[in-house]
């Protein structure tokens, strides 16, 4: 009998790596970690590309817990192979589809609007006069704006702009400017939000995340505290995983000053480490059976 083989991708194979391996342990079956920059193409190879760790063999199911950076180039290629299992009918969590989707600020903010989820006004464009004058504009109407990379996480390279002269100053990265409302703090100087961890269409763990500052990343210092969600706040972030066409997303949500929240942010590669310290609930559970699920269900369908 062939065992059932998962593969986890990740350029740091550390905590995460570890809860995942712990939660799959009940399950008998054998798992690779693996590096997503250590595969290659080969066309003389059968698969047509190569899993270092198993030679001419496919994984039964993938999980993509991390993602190094790189250029442009490089997370190509690394898309690619993620692409390439799912033609062969192979289960990635999470797909390169939604990787893609989430990855990209701009194309996130382009899935939640067509949606018709509530997230805040946001710009995107190439042209440096185009942006001035949306920040001139909205300064003028009393608005503050955020600006973001297109490509980052964890508040890193996060601007908030209040006046012309700190858009000036502002170090843009590839020349592609983001630009958001910045949302104030329901309570006046408490930054609060919060993240919800979506797996398989329900919400297993949810945080609200404090700070002393308006960036509320755990990466960046934020306290994190078991949060109770109510429907309307679980039915957000379930329908802006659906959006970006997730298995398993970390969706941000905000409250604005008119007591309405809204999404910030669909996190398609999730750490839930905060998370974990803050509610005693590990996310690796669900999502081991999640994947374990996935291999039966993709076996049943190819012997019926």
């Amino acid at each position: 009998m062939t065992t059932t083989h998962i593969v986890i991708f990740n350029d740091t194979h550390g905590w995460h790596s570890e809860r995942l391996l712990a939660a799959l342990a009940p399950y008998d079956i054998q798992i690779t970690l693996s590096d997503l920059a250590h595969c290659y193409v080969d066309l003389d190879h059968p698969n047509g590309f190569v899993i270092p760790e198993l030679g001419d063999k496919w994984p039964d199911a993938v999980m993509v817990r991390g993602i190094a950076p790189g250029t442009f180039e490089q997370i190509t290629l690394r898309m690619d192979f993620l692409h390439t299992l799912s033609e062969h009918h192979i289960p990635v969590l999470n797909s390169a589809k939604a990787i893609e989707h989430t990855v990209d600020k701009a194309r996130t903010s382009l899935r939640l609007h067509n949606a018709g989820l509530p997230t805040p006004r946001t710009w995107a464009c190439e042209n440096k006069e185009k942006a001035q004058y949306i920040v001139q504009a909205e300064l003028a109407k009393g608005a503050e704006l955020v600006i973001k990379p297109l490509f980052g996480c964890q508040g890193k390279g996060i601007i908030k702009v209040a006046n012309p002269t700190e858009f000036e100053q502002a170090d843009i990265v590839g020349d592609v400017f983001y630009l958001q409302h910045y949302i104030p703090p329901y309570q006046s100087e408490k930054w609060q939000d919060w993240r919800l961890m979506v797996i398989d269409g329900e919400v297993c763990a949810a945080m609200s995340r404090h700070a002393d500052h308006w960036i509320t990343n755990f990466a960046q210092g934020a306290q994190c505290l078991p949060a109770t969600i109510n429907d309307e706040l679980a039915q957000l972030a379930i329908k802006a995983t659906e959006a970006v066409g997730a298995d398993y997303a970390g969706v941000d949500l905000i409250r604005d000053q008119q007591g309405q929240f809204t999404v910030l942010e669909v996190n398609s590669v999730p750490a839930w480490k905060g998370l974990y310290q803050a509610t005693g609930i590990d996310a690796a559970k669900p999502l081991a059976r999640s994947i374990i699920n996935r291999i039966k269900a993709n076996t049943d369908s190819q012997h019926a």
